[in-house]
């Protein structure tokens, strides 16, 4: 697990657009994967290996804890990618509590991230476009 102090303009950049400001952590860390090479992930590398970057806060304005959303789709497109073990998941949870502004970030496989879904009742219909989704509790990463 890796943690980072965000400075004043990553800060800023988090209340505009979380998720991006998670790509661009997983980005700095993870030295070869570029959001620019990505097509249908969001940071690939030259040899084809891909990245899938989830974001949570650490509690949400109502006060419940954060959780990660995945898509099954998704999730199965990373899957088919990782046959040769060239894909992963990036876990980000930014600490909102503290100041200044903190994440952790956390690689994970695929296989892992899918058992531990199927362990916790598996994925479900949100009535969404995406389809079938599932919140993965920050607990269950970290």
């Amino acid at each position: 697990m890796k943690r980072v102090t965000l400075g004043r303009t990553d800060s800023r950049r988090y209340q505009e657009d979380p998720g991006r400001t998670a790509e661009e952590l997983a980005e700095s860390e993870y030295e070869g994967y570029l959001r620019s090479l990505a097509e249908n992930f969001d940071l690939s590398s030259r040899t084809g290996s891909v990245v899938e970057v989830k974001s949570a806060q650490s509690e949400l304005a109502n006060g419940e804890a954060g959780r990660f959303r995945l898509f099954k789709s998704q999730h199965d497109r990373l899957v088919r990618q990782d046959r040769d073990g060239s894909a992963f998941y990036v876990f980000v949870v930014f600490d909102v509590l503290e100041r200044p502004l903190t994440a952790r970030m956390k690689r994970m496989n695929p296989a892992d991230v899918g058992r531990s879904i199927g362990s916790r009742g598996g994925w479900y219909n949100a009535g969404h476009v995406a389809g079938k989704e599932y919140k993965l509790p920050i607990e269950a990463v970290f």
